[in-house]
């Protein structure tokens, strides 16, 4: 992948967290110049002063992906500088694997020679980008840390750093990027949406951080006293007064103004803003997923969603978060000084939609949710299948098994699906994941035994992925790419069937659905026996193996024996104290769709009249219901499961009343499709853009498009 660069970082500090490096090189002419590029854990690069490129592509521990960018759009005559920012994070996530910070790039001319290579002297110039402090707390836990910047003139880089090879770790195995380069557009407000005044009121309620899991020191922290900034709990205390008119921009906000803006949807990118430092100022930027009533307020998901800034006084402002976030409102808020803000801001960091399936929909509501799915699915297959593009960018496996089919009904081809899946056929196993396991997100840290690293049900979602993608995507692939990581899932999974040949007792988090469902998972879960006969029927179908195919069966027809009670199925048995298994009658709504999907229950047969009744009205007579433990789906992945089931039922008019009744209020607040049905997590949900073609789907089946 390289002719002539080695990976390099600065001496004794590819272990140190959150270390930011410039590497810059002056380079005599771009004129038909390339750069192939790879850092960890990012970088940023800026030619002549004019943003590249963000990246590289994610991947597996111990592999790298390298960039190749083209230079000559930025070539300026004689003399031309290459900016490189990369920032190593050496910190636990679920968004990276966990490894030592190095960077590696070269120029090339038009006939491939190398003009400039890291590891050869004199060619990059390194530096500490001190302007980005490094004390700072986490983002979130599962991203890495937040950013806190000080461009005032004594703290900007200075001094040469001494740059060697990268002796911490082996280096890396290189691999070309798969996924479509990022679509960078600059969205900018000319307005903002109200000024006024702040103060702050201790007496406000606050939250000391706002993470999913303690950021404990295994997963990278630092201690609280080398902390000197916390803008996330400064922001909470600042009681702001109700806001003027909005107004055109510019406008010269002063110490204790702030100014709200709204984007009007969900966009994902890179916060931007120019304008001029009047005097010497500081400046915290709050943003948000979504804002009622036109002020300021943090959604309800667990991420720290602030920036603060520094700029010495007449410092022209030029500023672009180095990270992607997801934003609709924002508030500035000047701490000390003056500024006139001229713009504001988001450089998109998406896949780019060129080509993509844009079908006419004559029912505006559809549209208009059809176009949140693809916008949804624009913001989480970057470089592999997120589940979010804010707390997390996580590649989570069961998401991707709709966010693939996505892709591939959106484009014809899977490129990002190509490398999500790649990712996970080069997992190297560790000890605190059984042997056939797969962790439930990668690439990413999956080592701690704390972190309940795998989810038995979603590494079932992964072969049925696997499956979908060799026999519906792409038939040429050769299914023994796949084998060991499929037939390790199989394997494991045998190791837990019971008696009756049904598993029971699954190690590991054990996941269902986000209902009460998940209370219902031991000892015996019929929901995930139905989901382990597909597991079987789809491996029998790559492999060629009858006997898992007759498993498969044997295994639907004790399961539905057990847990069919003439009306519903029930969700689990548990064990008397004679070792007996006793069906809880339980039953979860996502339950009963597991049954229909993967269960060969024939609805239409007399003894499932019931069953087919509740699914045609959604389970409304059980509502409120005394007779039995029932609960409704949740968005995921129950509601999914109900998409699937009444297209399989070419129940189309039915499917297409609810979805518009489910995703509507989504579209309206902000253009986006959400984790939950409720207005917590996230509000910008990978998987949700399976929306897109169920829309399509039901349309064509009741002859609407």
């Amino acid at each position: 992948m390289f002719r002539k660069a080695i990976p390099v970082w600065a001496s004794g500090c590819a272990k140190e967290m959150n270390c930011a490096l410039v590497f810059e090189a002056d380079i005599p002419s771009l004129d038909g110049c390339t750069m192939r590029i790879s850092a960890y854990t990012f970088y940023r690069l800026y030619a002549n002063g004019e943003f590249v490129a963000f990246g590289p592509a994610r991947a597996a521990e111990g592999y790298a992906r390298v960039d190749v960018l083209d230079l000559n759009p930025y070539h300026r005559g004689a003399g031309n500088r290459i900016r490189v920012e990369v920032v190593g994070y050496y910190c636990r996530s679920l968004t990276t694997a966990f490894g030592p910070s190095f960077f590696c790039a070269e120029i090339l001319e038009k006939d491939g020679s190398p003009v400039c290579a890291s590891g050869t002297e004199g060619d990059f110039v390194c530096r500490r980008m001190t302007e980005k402090l490094r004390h700072a707390e986490r983002y979130s836990g599962q991203r890495q840390f937040g950013e806190l910047w000080d461009f005032s003139a004594q703290n900007l880089s200075v001094g040469a750093e001494h740059i060697l090879p990268l002796t911490d770790a082996p280096c890396p195995i290189w691999l070309p990027r798969t996924a479509p380069y990022p679509a960078y557009r600059d969205i900018l407000l000319t307005r903002h949406s109200g000024c006024g005044d702040y103060h702050e009121d201790e007496t406000l309620p606050f939250r000391e951080n706002r993470y999913s899991f303690a950021c404990s020191d295994y997963w990278g922290t630092f201690k609280k006293e080398e902390i000197a900034d916390r803008p996330y709990r400064w922001i909470q205390r600042q009681a702001l007064s109700k806001a003027s008119p909005g107004d055109a921009l510019p406008v010269m906000l002063s110490a204790g103004e702030y100014a709200l803006f709204d984007f009007g949807i969900l966009h994902s990118g890179f916060l931007t803003m120019t304008g001029k430092a009047l005097s010497a100022c500081e400046i915290v930027i709050g943003y948000s997923e979504y804002c009622e009533a036109g002020m300021f307020a943090f959604t309800n998901i667990n991420m720290q969603n602030v920036i603060s800034c520094r700029f010495p006084a007449g410092a022209d402002v030029a500023f672009q978060s180095f990270e992607p976030y997801t934003v609709r409102n924002a508030v500035i808020l000047v701490k000390s000084g003056a500024l006139i803000l001229s713009s504001f801001g988001v450089k998109t960091y998406e896949h780019t939609m060129q080509g993509a399936r844009r079908p006419a929909i004559g029912d505006p509501s559809l549209a208009r949710i059809y176009d949140a799915a693809l916008r949804t699915f624009a913001h989480n297959a970057v470089d592999l299948f997120s589940d979010c593009p804010s707390r997390e960018r996580a590649g989570w496996l069961c998401d991707s098994y709709f966010t693939g089919a996505v892709e591939h009904f959106l484009f014809g081809k899977t490129p990002v699906e190509d490398a999500f899946l790649e990712n996970y056929r080069l997992y190297r196993e560790n000890p605190f994941i059984p042997q056939g396991m797969l962790p439930m997100c990668y690439p990413a840290d999956s080592g701690h035994v704390e972190s309940q690293p795998y989810i038995p049900q979603w590494c079932m979602w992964y072969v049925l992925e696997v499956r979908d993608y060799l026999t519906e995507r792409n038939p040429d692939k050769d299914p023994a790419l796949f084998r060991d990581s499929v037939m390790g899932v199989v394997n494991f999974l045998a190791g837990y069937e019971n008696e009756d040949g049904l598993l029971e007792d699954l190690p590991g988090w054990n996941f269902v659905e986000w209902s009460d469902a998940n209370k219902w998972v031991r000892n015996v879960n019929y929901p995930t026996n139905f989901l382990y006969a597909e597991v079987l029927r789809c491996t029998a179908a790559l492999y060629g193996d009858t006997a898992l195919s007759e498993k498969a069966e044997r295994i639907c027809q004790t399961a539905i024996c057990q847990s069919f009670d003439g009306v519903l199925f029930s969700d689990n048995a548990v064990r008397d104290e004679n070792g007996r298994l006793i069906p809880t009658g339980n039953a979860s709504e996502a339950g009963q769709y597991y049954a229909v999907l993967f269960g060969g229950v024939d609805v239409d047969a007399p003894e499932y009249a019931a069953l087919k009744h509740h699914i045609l009205t959604g389970f409304a007579d059980m509502t409120g219901t005394t007779e039995r433990k029932y609960v409704p789906v949740n968005a995921f992945i129950g509601l999914y499961l109900r998409i699937k089931v009444l297209l399989k039922l070419g129940l189309y008019d039915i499917l297409l009343g609810e979805l518009d009744g489910f995703f509507g209020g989504m579209v309206g607040k902000t253009g986006t499709l959400w984790e939950y049905r409720q207005m917590t997590g996230s509000y910008d949900h990978g998987f949700a853009s399976f929306a897109a073609p169920a829309i399509v789907e039901a349309l064509r089946g009741c002859g609407k498009l």
